[in-house]
């Protein structure tokens, strides 16, 4: 079991889509965890106001003041199922961005709960900004981060010092992968050579389904037949198997820096 880790390099990539379409076709058993700092989206959005969840993160923080061992515990009591398979498990972020303050001592025991839960973890980190409020610990756990980006000049920049900050905390860029929201105007190929690490998936735009997903606009039937979700499905297995992925044949850097 392991822990992956989506995060931002700013704007609006999609993160928190992705973190839902990879968790709905995840291959086995998973725990979809809201740890974006900047509050969770998924009650408001997929769920539309109508899951009556339990306090979900803030609840295992509060645990965390009595040790590692308590938030653990805690853990199992504050998920909420993702969908009506069982196997798929929903841990609902901040709701207030004001707490994140707060939250920033219980971060370490909430990476070890995550990393010691008895499956997968998708957690959805938000914006990588660098400030004191990040999941920094849940990042540190991770077997994979996931950097989440749209193939423009813009992302790309704001991408680069993100990768650096990620190197420096996980003590090189061997654990790092990109995940491409669209696949225009720039090729993955030269995302991956700009910024140095790795396309693990590609994801189509598909603003139908992320409407879904984002926003619980529109019926959940048939969402697995969709391009978002069947690539998603695809892009699983792919970043689960990514510390295996090799950074040799990487084109020359074809994208330059925004001015």
């Amino acid at each position: 079991m392991a822990v992956y880790a989506l995060v931002s390099a700013g704007g609006s990539p999609g993160v928190t889509t992705t973190a839902l379409a990879l968790a709905l076709t995840w291959p086995g058993r998973v725990l979809l965890a809201e740890c974006d700092p900047a509050c969770g989206d998924i009650l408001a959005g997929l769920f539309a106001g109508h899951l009556r969840a339990p306090r979900g993160l803030l609840g295992v923080a509060f645990e965390a003041g009595r040790g590692p061992s308590a938030a653990a515990a805690e853990l199992a009591g504050q998920l909420a199922p993702l969908d009506d398979t069982g196997g798929r498990m929903f841990l609902a972020g901040l709701s207030d961005p004001r707490q994140a303050a707060g939250l920033a001592p219980a971060w370490p025991a909430i990476a070890r709960a995550l990393a010691g839960y008895g499956a997968d973890v998708i957690a959805d980190c938000g914006r990588l900004d660098g400030g004191d409020g990040q999941p920094a610990s849940v990042l540190a756990e991770a077997a994979v981060v996931v950097m989440v980006l749209r193939p423009t000049l813009r992302q790309v920049a704001g991408a680069r010092p993100r990768v650096d900050m990620l190197g420096q905390l996980l003590g090189g860029t061997d654990r790092i992968r990109l995940a491409l929201v669209g696949d225009q105007p720039h090729a993955s190929r030269e995302i991956a050579a700009a910024l140095g690490v790795p396309v693990a998936a590609t994801l189509p735009v598909d603003a139908k389904t992320a409407a879904v997903l984002s926003d619980g606009e529109g019926r959940r039937r048939g969402l697995s037949d969709r391009p978002l979700m069947r690539a998603a499905k695809a892009a699983g297995p792919s970043i689960a198997r990514a510390p295996g992925l090799a950074m040799a044949g990487l084109a020359p850097a074809g994208i330059r820096s925004a001015p």
